[in-house]
């Protein structure tokens, strides 16, 4: 059984929301996508490359819902490179559109793992209730990350701009950040946008979901009260889901 729980909202500075998401408990999938700010139409860019990886998933399942593909990666990755294909389309079919882009993060939860494929800097976490530990499963595609793996300039990552250098929409080629991590029942996971993950440190993230464990709309409601308090100056969208 997967319980699932979800909260977005376009924060204080924003004029509208870029972000978009879609979930299955039937199915265990949850997908989010950041259109990219500062940039035309991504909230189009963040809808249709949502949508078009879940239509590709879909088409893997049973009327019972269970997966037949015996690779979720192989199958995720494929889903986000089918997403990057669909946005190039429309920005080949509308000129308009050409600056469009978005983050892309696909989950799919079984009995035993989280699997997931993702572009972007909208993270996945997991959270261990038992052994009260959060643990950040996706590394973050921007410029401020790379400085910060190669050692260029310590403590750079704290100053720098959230500047994507991996981005559906971006071309024709992509590649993918991937991977899958055990669970166990009681695990969490969470996948949400910068707008939270910016402004709220995962210290803080397990603080929350561990005071209140059994209220999982209580936890997201709370985790969107702390950003507001600390500016909230992006959208923030945030994905809850418990595995039992």
């Amino acid at each position: 059984m997967l319980r699932i729980s979800s909260i977005t909202d376009p924060g204080l500075v924003r004029p509208k929301n870029e972000d978009f998401y879609l979930f299955s408990r039937e199915r265990r999938i949850i997908i989010i996508a950041d259109g990219v700010g500062g940039h035309d139409y991504g909230e189009v860019a963040s809808q249709l490359a949502a949508e078009s990886a879940y239509a590709l998933l879909e088409n893997e399942f049973t009327d019972d819902n269970l997966l037949e593909n015996d690779d979720p990666v192989a199958l995720l990755n494929k889903s986000v490179v089918f997403a990057n294909r669909k946005v190039i389309d429309m920005k080949v079919q509308k000129p308009s559109h050409q600056e469009m882009g978005t983050t892309l993060s696909c989950l799919y939860m079984d009995d035993a793992y989280v699997y997931f494929s993702y572009i972007g800097d909208s993270r996945v976490y997991h959270i261990d209730t038992e052994q009260k530990q959060i643990t950040q499963l996706t590394t973050d595609h921007t410029l401020a990350q790379n400085r910060l793996d190669k050692n260029l300039v310590p403590g750079l990552h704290a100053r720098a701009e959230h500047i994507l250098t991996r981005m559906i929409g971006a071309g024709n080629s992509i590649n993918p950040g991937f991977g899958k991590h055990p669970l166990k029942p009681g695990d969490l996971i969470l996948s949400c946008t910068d707008g939270l993950s910016d402004l709220i440190s995962k210290d803080q993230i397990l603080q929350i979901l561990l005071e209140h464990a059994d209220d999982m709309n209580s936890s997201l409601e709370l985790l969107l009260k702390q950003v507001k308090e600390q500016g909230a100056r992006d959208n923030v969208t945030i994905v809850l889901a418990c595995h039992e």
